[in-house]
């Protein structure tokens, strides 16, 4: 082969090597959802696909500021297989209108976070709510669930958003 050939096939590999690096890793692929907030570098633990997400400080805040919103809960686990489970309850302080826990299964990207799934539970004439569901998600990701409790007696309208720690799904 002629010097300027196998120059040529050099550069041409190393081109094709660096963009596939580069679409392997997602550079520059959109991020959608990002929360804006630095994650490690390194994936520590056994079988995820991304870095650990940073955790989320709780926001849920009921206190003095609510009438009716008296409070909230949200968890979530892995169960194994793909599988997370998901419940979450919301209390008032009387008997409401409307009582919801609106539940959204949310993935981490390595970047941020993204909506994936979820599910609604609501009562009528009642002082809580309470629910229980099971979701697929993708084996070596980091879930979360943000859960929205909230309120509705007499036209005044309550909501607090909550956020759960993250857990693996295996």
């Amino acid at each position: 082969m002629k010097k300027s050939n196998v120059r040529k096939l050099l550069t041409m590999t190393v081109a094709v090597s660096a963009l596939s690096m580069l679409l392997a890793t997602g550079a520059g692929a959109e991020s959608y959802a990002a929360d804006n907030t630095a994650t490690s570098s390194a994936v520590t633990e056994p079988g995820a696909l991304t870095p650990p997400p940073p955790e989320t400080l709780n926001s849920l805040s009921i206190n003095g500021n609510y009438l009716y919103l008296a409070g909230g809960n949200a968890n979530i686990s892995a169960i194994g297989n793909g599988k997370l489970s998901v419940n979450a309850d919301t209390t008032a302080t009387t008997v409401v209108d409307v009582i919801k826990a609106d539940v959204t299964l949310q993935r981490f990207t390595g970047t941020g976070w993204v909506n994936v799934n979820s599910t609604l539970f609501s009562k009528n004439s009642s002082d809580f709510v309470v629910g229980d569901a099971v979701f697929t998600g993708v084996k070596g990701f980091y879930y979360r669930v943000a859960c929205i409790h909230s309120i509705n007696k007499n036209g005044v309208f309550e909501q607090s958003i909550e956020y759960t720690s993250s857990v693996l799904a295996y």
